[in-house]
This record gives C-alpha cells, structure tokens and sequence, in this order.
C-alpha cells in the first residue's frame, strides 16, 4: 500500500483537483447512450436471484442468473444501486454500486455470503473496450474547471483544445472542431448549421458527462472524433433544494498581455498590434434547483435554472484595422446565458418507465462601439452603433437551443429492452444592429494603405464584417428506437434513428451592399495577380497608381435556406466467448441527403457501411486486469452549412480600380478599371442545378481505427494502464471549384461551351475519380456527364494519420486524496485537417477552401494544426482536513505546429489560374516568387502550461452550505494560442503581421479568480 509520504502530498498537489471527489477516468462503453448496466457472477447460481434496487427511487429489477452464473442487467438510470443475492425467499448477500453513464459495474458474488467492498482491490471495467472518461455531477463540481462542456472535455485524455477562433468545438484523437457529436438524454443537441459546438443546460444540472475519444460500438455514429454525451439529474424520493452563487471580479482578474507585430522587416516591427490590457470583465453566476418526488416511488421532478452574467469592456480593433481613431475601436459588452432544465421520470410499474426532458439555453450579447485612439490610448465613451445577438458565432457566448425530449423504456421480459426517442429542438439567431445603413457601403484600409494627405472616412461601422440576416433560426426532430435481446451467451442490440435538420435563412451578406478596401505595393511596375488576373498596378491613370496605391470593390451574399436528412440502423452481438473473454461485433450503416434551398437534394449518401469489432480479457477472472482492442470504420456526415454557398445561390464578385482621390464618405474618386468583375469561385449570383453541384458518385467520408490497451488495478491505491491508437482517414468530401480540367474535357470532347455559365464549386471525394453532371448548354436539362480522375483534377489522396500512446497512473479516493496522471505521445500528420481549416478559422464546414484547386494541395503534406506531441494532464484533490479540500487541475501541452501560406508563384500561375491571396503553401519569397513551405514546416507554438487550483470549506456547523475559491491560471502564464500564419497579402505583397499573434484571441486567458457559495438542503 502506498503510505502518504512528502512525495505522495507533493504528487497530490500537482496533481490538482477537487474538493469531494474527483474524475473517474476509465475506459467507457456504450452501452446505452443515456443509460449503464450492472453485471456480475454468482457463485452457486442454482435457485438464486439478483434484486437491484435505485436507492433514490425506489425502482427495481430482478433477473435470474444464468447457468453458468453470470447477470447482467441494462439501460438502467445512472444513480446509487443496492444489489442482493436472493436465496430461498431470504437475502444471502448484498452490495451497493454506482450507476455511471455508458459503463458497466461488477456487483459480483463469491463463496462468502457478503460481499466485502472496503479494502477490495479496485476492479476495471472489462465489460467494453470502450475509452474516453466519465465524470459524476460531485467531481465536476469539485473540480476547478470554468463550468461548461469544452472543460470538461478537456479532461479526458486524447482531447485537445481546437484553433481559439473558431465559437466552439474540440480535437478528439486530431479530428476535426466539427468532427465531433453531441448528446443530452440521447437527443442529439450538435449543432446543426455547421456541427461546431452543441447547446448546453445549466452546468450544476449535469448528472454524469461521458466523453468518448474512441474505440465506442455500433450505437454511436456520425462522428470520426469523438463523442460528447451527457445525463441530466433527476428527482428522487427526497425533496432537496439548493441555490450557488459565483463571482469572478476584474479586480482579482491579471492584466491581459498586449499584442506586438512580429519582426517581418516593417517600420511596424515590434510596435503595438492590440492594446489588450485595457480590458476588464466581471463573471457573474447564479442557478438554483429543486427536486423530489410528485408521487413516491412514482414520479419525480427535477427543476433547475441558470444565468451568467459577463460584463467587459476593451479594445476591439487592432491597430491596423483602420485610422489612429475608429468609431468601433472599443466594445461595451454584455452577455447573459439563461439556462433552464425541466426534468420528469414516471415509473410507470419496474418494468416501464417515461421521462420528459425540457432544456433552455438562450446566450445573448448586447455590444455598444465607440472610439478608441491609439496614439493615445483615449477612448471618452461615444456610442457610435451597437448591437443586440442571439445565438450568434463569435457573437455570443454559445450556440443554444430550446429542446424537448420524451424517452420511453420498457423491459418486457428479463432478456428484451426497448426504449424509444423522440424530440425536438430550435435555435433562434438575432442580429439587430444599431448604427448601421444598409445603404452605405464600407470603407477598410491599413496603415501602409494611406496615401499622403488623403482621409479615408469610413461611414459604416460595420464594415470589414460579413453579416448574418437579422433572423433566421435552425430546426432539429430526431427519433431513435433501440432494442436489445439476451440469447444465451448473446446479448443482441439494434436499433435505428432518423434525424431531420433544418437552417432558415442562413448565410451572411456584406454590410451595405459592398466594401471598398484599399491597397498599396511597393512594385507598382511588376505584373501582379488580382484574383488571378495579372496586371500592373501602374497604368498610367495618374500619381497614386503610379506610387502603387489602388482600390478593391467586393460584393459577397449567400442568404437562403438548407436542409438535411439523417438515418441510422445498427445491429450488435455481445458474445461471451469464454468465461474471461468478451467479443463484441457489430455493423452500423448510415445515410443522409443534404438538400438546398429549393428543397432539392444536391448530394445523397445511400450507404456509410461503418463495421466495428471489439475485444475485453479479464485476464485474471477477477476484474483487475483488462486487455482489450477495438477495429472501427467511422464516418461523418456534412452539416446543413455546405448547402449556403456550393448549392444555393451567392454571389462573390471583386473589381480592382486605381484612384485619383477619395470623397468624405470614403469612397474612391476617379477610378480606372485594373482587372474585369472577376470571382475567386465563379460565383456571380447565377443559379444553381442540384444535381451539378456535387459529384454523382460520391463516397463517404470515413476513417479507420484501431486500438489496443490494458487497464490492471495493481492494488487498492493503484491503477495504471496504457492504449495505443492508429486513426487513418480514408475519404474525405469537401469542395472543389477549379473550372479548368472541366474546361480541358470539354475542349478534349469538342463541347460547345457558348452558353455555359461556367463551372463554380461542387462537393467531391478528393484524389478520387468524380463523375459530374454538367450544364454546358445552359438549358439547365440534358446534362452532359463528365468524368475525371484525382489526376484530372490534380490531387493525390487525402490523408490524415493520427497514432498515440496514452499512459496514466491513478490514485483511487482512499486515505483522504486523488490524483491520476494521463500522458498523452501523438502525432498527427497528412495533407489535410478534416472538415476545418484552423490555419486560417475558416468555418465554411466541409466546404473549406482545402480541395478548391490543385495549387493549394501543393506542399501540403505535413503536420496538421491539430498535432500535440507532448500532452500532461493532472488532476486530483487532498482532503487536508474534514472541512478543508485543496485541489487543482494541470496541464502542460506542447505547441501547435505553424503553417505558412503565401501566394503562388506567378511563374507557375496557368490560364484560368484563379489566385486566392494567401492560401498556399509557398512563402518566404520575394513579391510573386514563393518558395515551397509544407504545412507544418514553421516551428511550433510555445508549450501550453496552466494550473488551476481550487480550496472548498464546507463548514460542519452549517451542513449543506460550501464555500470555495478556484484560482485559473495560478502562474499567469498567457502563452500565445493563435498566430496569423498568412505570409502575405492578397496582392502578394508581404503581410506585415504573418507570425503576430491574435488580437483578441492569440493568448491564454489570464490568471483569475472566481469565488463560489452553494448551499444545498435535504427535507
């Protein structure tokens, strides 16, 4: 036994942690995704029963074990369980067990009459091969994490936090922000629009939060990250109450650090980017609930509310963003999250049982601009426009939703379960802006943009920004049916489940119809290329051209609604091999149909053929050491995002001019015309076919994994274990919107293309062969079908190859402490990210600018943004005195690795070459001669180091009243999260913040301190 020495008080306090009790952290298993089980063996099983009984509620299950003596009872409510053998009328021996989400717990019984708990050596798990974590309600709130989901997954091992400009979202095994889904009670709340994030409840309703990072059976799907999954409480035959009340003030809250520009060979080198200790911000929290029985036994409530409230003010503009003095140069903000939840379980006999599920989650900002100087740091507060969001990315806090749930579950016999779904959910978006003209258009320019006694005035204050309608709302109905049947040494599951999403009025549009933006070169004589048209900004239209200043008119829209179908089926087999040895097969099969905003399918996945297979060895017979391996196929569907710009309608046109002069209102004077009306994707606002927008045979996309680990409880103050993970993507879609092999097959085909529109994007299986329908008459029937292989198009295979080694060491909670260490070796690597484009936070999901054309795939083999190669997290907590818990909560992660893009090199540059700026993998070069820079090829990131640490007191003289104090980021170490990894401007000329770090967002959050009072009592 490990005795508490300096050493183990040292390791409990590096580790952090908790004040009760802390994260159980095994492998998880899906058994049900709202539900657990209790399995066992009995000894002498002849003439004997098992009798569970929910402590809270009352409910009760009696099984028989089999010959051989094994039990093993499912889709039970998570919650404290009493389980007697029962022998001739009379209890022959009992134990008590803790029902966790998706995981199984051994109530076994021996040859004694009692089983003994206290002093047992800890058992695993050997009931999955499952891995992930899962946390009960009292270690989250023990725990010092800021109280949302994101913390809590970072938790888990194998997770890493996602590019900190995207709203939401998290790495699961280097998938993916978007790759990832979400479950409350079963119901899927991810969002719909672009699968980044998921609604949320009120943090201290959460029962129990599975996190999931692989190896999960058939049940689960639509994810090739990860599965977030969580239990909302629910009341018991107690009528208890209580009320929490948390502050985090700017007082105790460190200085933001500023931002400096990087050294790129500016006169801006080194100066002030971002003034971002100026800003201040005040958290403040408070919820309460109650609940109890309706009727005992019977029926139950569960009521709890929620509001956080978040005041700030600061900068809002870097430095280049516009004049020394900009009207939107400091932001007032307010957010309030309100958050309810509504939960009613009817146990209708033992045997069947209905539960209510009502959810609220409403995040809104209000914002207030006004004038910020910074010369002199000045800002007197003028309001020059504002806004009020709802649900809003990069707006609001979160993304919500108002859900409802029904959930029924009927045991029928022993041995066959049903339980069935259905529910629905809405997410309201609110954009109303004040100060803003539809009519005016924007104005932007930078510094080096200025030319010499000119004013660039800017009447719209939203300029720069692509702005959401003022409405517009998202639509979830999902229904799931789940069956499962004991056969012998079988346990048989399957089940289905139909989804139905819906965006109304998605899209952005640009604010007051246009922008102009103005540019500058240094070689106003050397050809350049303008959204791949080369010219010379010089043409002789007068002294500005001829210093190389010129101008850019952009129009972008792409409103309209979207739509998408999902369905599931899946068939499992549980098969006890042997005595010690699990096998567990199973076949999940998946479709979805993404439809524009017409109603039309445009890209249909009849059959995503996902087979899993599993193995679990209690090697010892007595649940102290698992070896296990899982083989998986999983896959991912396309969010209802991709119908807004490669299905539907947009319009994404540029016109460059040189000037002579520039009016009050900021508007460019005396323009000649350097290139035509051109568009980087060919969209000029022209319709578009559904069935010419993706490619007729498409695959999906999936990937393959496979894991193999051990888990051994070594004593009773010791458990370690490893895992070893393989994740290889094999297809991926995404878009493609190069026009030119589509133009060589025409040519090649002696096509007329006279009334062609040309070819924008469509949706394809990168490095494959795509077969397309294509309008070349212009008549939108009689299409012409055109097949072309990965090198038509220029691509090779997508790859991405995530390999890990995880290890941890865990202290059980005995002898008043907890702790466990997770170390986590991995590297991710390949030619893309997935769905998201973190180089540059692009959420255009599944429709990143990745596949648009072959120049950009160039160099592009490497270390994708995801990769952490070192990975410590830390957790535990140290019962220092019966009143008094110190904990915390450790992390320390290697950087993230740096991509370089720049502008392709216009000796390479062919006809029809529709130049993105900065989007490719060549830097370090000369204005227009790049070199060649794979991705990941510039360094990482400095290491993430944070220690959270928390102290409770829970008085003895006043039970149920708590109070406690979490420090976040001790040591204040803000490193840097985000850099601008952009080499250039779209001109091609070199971008004086390549390597500075975000404005806003390009360092860890500083130290601050939040202070907690809770109060909880019994009747």
């Amino acid at each position: 036994m490990l005795k508490k020495t300096v050493l183990v008080h040292a390791l409990a306090l590096a580790f952090g942690a908790a004040a009760l009790t802390a994260g159980v952290v095994g492998p998880a298993m899906a058994q049900s995704n709202a539900a657990g089980v209790i399995y066992g063996k009995v000894a002498n099983p002849a003439g004997a029963s098992v009798a569970l009984t929910n402590t809270d509620t009352g409910l009760k299950r009696t099984v028989t074990p089999d010959a051989q003596g094994n039990f093993r009872v499912t889709a039970l409510p998570v919650g404290h369980y009493k389980v007697d053998l029962v022998r001739n009328g009379g209890i022959a021996g009992s134990n008590e067990v803790d029902v966790l989400l998706g995981q199984g717990v051994d109530a076994s019984f021996g040859d004694m009459a009692t089983v003994q708990v206290s002093g047992r050596r800890s058992r695993i798990d050997v009931s999955t091969a499952s891995n992930g974590a899962t946390f009960t309600a009292k270690e989250l709130a023990a725990l010092p994490i800021q109280q949302n989901v994101a913390a809590i997954i970072q938790l888990a091992p194998n997770t890493t936090r996602a590019d900190p400009r995207y709203a939401a979202g998290a790495s699961f095994g280097g998938g993916g922000a978007s790759e990832n889904a979400y479950y409350i009670n079963g119901f899927p709340v991810t969002n719909p629009l672009t699968q980044l994030g998921a609604s949320e409840l009120p943090f201290g309703a959460i029962s129990q939060a599975q996190i999931l990072t692989g190896g999960y059976g058939a049940e689960f799907g639509r994810s090739i990250g990860g599965v977030v999954n969580i239990t909302t409480k629910s009341g018991t035959n107690r009528w208890e109450a209580g009320a929490t009340a948390s502050i985090e003030p700017n007082s105790l809250r460190a200085s933001a650090r500023n931002v400096y520009y990087a050294n790129n060979g500016f006169p801006t080198d080194g100066t002030l980017y971002s003034k971002n200790d100026l800003y201040s911000e005040t958290i403040k929290r408070g919820g309460a609930y109650v609940g109890g029985p309706i009727i005992q036994d019977k029926l139950f409530m569960f009521l709890s509310a929620e509001r956080i409230q978040e005041k700030s003010s600061g900068v809002n503009l870097a430095s280049d963003q516009g004049d020394t003095l900009n009207s939107q140069g400091w932001i007032d903000r307010k957010n309030i999250t309100t958050r309810y939840l509504g939960k009613f379980d009817w146990n209708i006999t033992d045997n069947h049982r209905i539960e209510w599920t009502t959810i609220g989650d409403k995040p809104t900002s209000d914002q207030q601009y006004s004038d910020f100087n910074y010369d002199t740091f000045a800002h007197n507060g003028n309001v020059s426009s504002g806004a009020h969001f709802q649900n809003v990315a990069n707006k609001t806090p979160t993304i919500g939703a108002t859900t409802n749930v029904l959930r029924y579950t009927g045991n029928l016999t022993d041995d066959l379960t049903v339980q069935i779904l259905h529910g629905q959910s809405k997410t309201k978006h609110i954009n109303d802006l004040t100060g803003y003209d539809p009519t005016v258009p924007g104005i932007v320019t930078t510094p080096d943009a200025i030319a010499p006694g000119f004013t660039y005035n800017n009447p719209q204050p939203f300029a720069d920004q692509r702005l959401d309608a003022a409405y517009s709302y998202d639509k979830v109905k999902s229904t799931r049916l789940d069956v499962e049947w004991k056969l012998g040494n079988h346990t048989l599951r399957a089940g289905l489940d139909d989804n139905k999403l819906s965006s109304y009025n998605a899209g952005q549009l640009t604010p007051g119809g246009f922008t102009w933006q103005y540019y500058h070169t240094d070689t106003p004589n050397e050809v350049t290329s303008l959204t791949g048209y080369q010219t010379a900004i010089n043409n002789g239209s007068g002294p500005l051209a001829a210093q190389g200043y010129y101008v850019r008119r952009q129009i972008f829209e792409d409103i309209t609604p979207a739509f998408s179908n999902q369905s599931a089926q899946y068939l499992e087999d549980r098969w006890q091999a042997t005595k010690n040895l699990l096998v567990t097969g199973g076949l999940r099969v998946e479709q979805y149909k993404n439809l524009n905003g017409n109603g039309e399918t445009f890209l249909k996945m009849d059959d995503q053929i996902n087979p899993r297979l599993s193995a679990s060895w209690d090697a010892f017979g007595d649940s102290s050491l698992k070896v296990y391996g899982s083989l998986g196929r999983y896959s991912i569907q396309i969010p209802t995002h991709v119908a807004i710009r490669g299905a539907s309608i947009s319009t994404y046109i540029r016109q460059y001019y040189t000037y002579t002069g520039v009016a009050a209102d900021g508007q460019p004077t005396g323009l000649t015309a350097l290139t035509p009306v051109v568009s980087p994707d060919n969209e000029f606002g022209q319709t578009k076919l559904a069935a010419t927008v993706a490619a007729q045979n498409l695959k999906p996309s999936y990937q393959d994994e496979l894991t193999v680990g051990f888990d051994r409880a070594w004593s009773p103050d010791l458990n370690f274990g490893g895992k070893f993970t393989v994740r290889k993507l094999r297809t991926t879609i995404d878009d493609w919107c190069d026009g030119r092999p589509m133009e060589a097959w025409a040519a090649a085909h002696n096509v007329d293309t006279t009334n062609w529109t040309g070819f924008a994007c469509a949706s394809i299986n990168p490095g494959s062969t795509n077969d397309f329908l294509v309008d070349f008459a212009g008549t939108g029937k009689d299409l012409t079908k055109v097949s072309l292989t990965a090198a038509d198009m220029g691509f090779d295979k997508p790859t991405r190859l995530y390999t890990a080694l995880d290890m941890y060491l865990e202290h059980p909670m005995r002898n008043g402490w907890y702790g466990r260490v997770n170390y986590t070796l991995s590297r991710s690597k390949g030619n893309t990210e997935g769905q998201t484009l973190s180089a540059v936070a692009q959420t255009d999901v599944a429709a990143t600018q990745t596949w648009d054309m072959r120049e950009i795939m160039e160099y592009a083999n490497g270390i994708l943004p995801n990769d952490r190669t070192h990975q410590i997290k830390a957790f535990g907590y140290w019962q220092v005195l019966p009143e008094w818990t110190l904990g915390g909560n450790f992390l320390a992660a290697s950087g993230q690795p740096i991509t370089c893009l720049g502008t392709y090199p216009l000796a390479l540059q062919t006809d029809g070459f529709s130049d993105y700026g900065a989007a490719y993998h060549y830097c370090f070069g000369p204005n227009g001669k790049n070199l060649p820079s794979p991705q990941g090829a510039g360094g990482r990131l400095p290491w993430d180091i944070r220690l959270d640490a928390s102290l409770s007191y829970a008085p003895a003289l006043v039970k149920g009243l708590a109070v406690k104090v979490d420090v976040f980021n001790v040591f204040n170490k803000q490193t840097v999260q985000q850099i601008d990894q952009q080499y250039n401007q779209d001109d091609g000329s070199r971008s004086p913040t390549y390597g500075t770090p975000g404005a806003l967002l390009g360092y860890t959050a500083p130290r601050s301190v939040k202070f907690t009072v809770e109060y909880n009592h019994v009747f």
